[in-house]
């Protein structure tokens, strides 16, 4: 049921009218007629029988009306038309009538409520509608979106999964690695530190899941600036010189995912130089040359290490990670190192959806 307002009237068509019937039953929908004191249909349009297969005989009372409405919305629409009928108000509603032959079909039914002189009421005239197409698409849409909903649900936690898997998982197969080849006890402040990548990597898990809920930074300025500001603390205090370099703006921004993504590529990187590197100068630089393009450089003059080698070891987890982590959001990672120079690179394509 839908729109209902209130109407008064007390003049009805000249339903003697040869031209009025004409184009009453010219139409698609099923025009009726009821008298109100005896609760019987005066007229009932021919177009019942193709829309319903009942015959306009067949069609004699209201309670033939009410008996051919489905069960489950029989009395919320009986109830409500009768409610608005006394009341003198136009409405509409729409049900599952039943047809001659037991299946039933969605109609929408358009009701003027006619009075007398004395303003109550006299008589019903109308139309119904099938609405049965318009219905299945509603219902086609409604399917479509909870599929929509689910599919994006289902793509949730199998990033969750990835991000497990390949983040707090790696780190975790790290560290038994460490625990198991090392000759030693763990020291307390080593412990503790494999605890912080744990929760390092729990932390970033939780954060790509949330990209929903994520604004990226609308310019690279307000992007790096907190990041710059944290990390230009730690450098100072090793008394290592960054260089900063980016553009104003963005040419084309990158996703939620590609901007969390990038951040902790950040993060981890120069986590890296400050924990292992005994470098003395570190340059950070963003550019776009094509709009379509953010390529992300990070580079070190200190010791460095043999990739190959690492990887080659089992023990490059963190690359590995960062890796992935930058393939999953469109993006390619290359490393490259030696004494005297490590260059981390990601190659990231924007304008995709998130």
């Amino acid at each position: 049921m839908l729109d209902a307002r209130p109407r008064l009237r007390t003049l009805e068509p000249d339903t003697g009218n040869g031209l009025y019937q004409t184009l009453l039953e010219s139409t698609l929908a099923i025009p009726f007629k009821i008298d109100w004191a005896t609760k019987k249909y005066t007229y009932i349009g021919p177009q019942i029988e193709d829309l319903l297969g009942w015959s306009p005989e067949s069609w004699e009372t209201v309670n033939d009306w009410a008996e051919r409405i489905h069960p489950d919305e029989r009395e919320s629409t009986v109830s409500r038309c009768v409610e608005l009928c006394i009341a003198g108000v136009d409405h509409e509603a729409e049900y599952r009538a039943q047809t001659s032959d037991n299946r039933f079909v969605w109609v929408k039914e358009v009701v003027h409520v006619l009075c007398d002189e004395q303003g109550q009421t006299s008589a019903l005239i109308g139309f119904t509608f099938d609405i049965t197409e318009q219905k299945k698409n509603e219902q086609l849409r409604a399917e479509l979106e909870a599929e929509k909903l689910s599919n994006a649900r289902l793509q949730e936690r199998l990033r969750l999964t990835h991000d497990l898997h390949d983040g707090l998982g790696g780190e975790l197969v790290h560290m038994i690695a460490s625990v198991e080849q090392g000759s030693a006890s763990l020291t307390r402040p080593q412990v503790l530190s494999m605890l912080k990548l744990i929760r390092s990597d729990l932390r970033q898990s939780i954060d790509s899941n949330a990209s929903a809920q994520v604004r990226v930074p609308a310019t690279p300025q307000e992007w790096l600036a907190p990041l710059r500001r944290r990390f230009n603390d730690l450098f100072e205090a090793m008394n290592i010189h960054c260089d900063w370099q980016f553009p104003q703006n963005w040419s084309t921004p990158p996703n939620a995912l590609q901007y969390l993504a990038l951040t902790r590529l950040i993060e981890e990187a120069l986590t890296n130089i400050i924990k292992h590197s005994q470098a003395r100068h570190v340059r950070l630089l963003l550019t776009q040359r094509q709009p379509h393009a953010l390529v992300l450089e990070i580079e070190d003059d200190g010791v460095g290490f043999d990739v190959q080698a690492v990887d080659a070891s089992g023990l490059g987890i963190g690359m590995r990670s960062m890796a992935v982590r930058v393939a999953r959001v469109g993006g390619m990672l290359g490393i490259d190192s030696q004494a005297g120079r490590t260059a981390l690179t990601a190659r990231v394509v924007l304008g995709s959806e998130d």
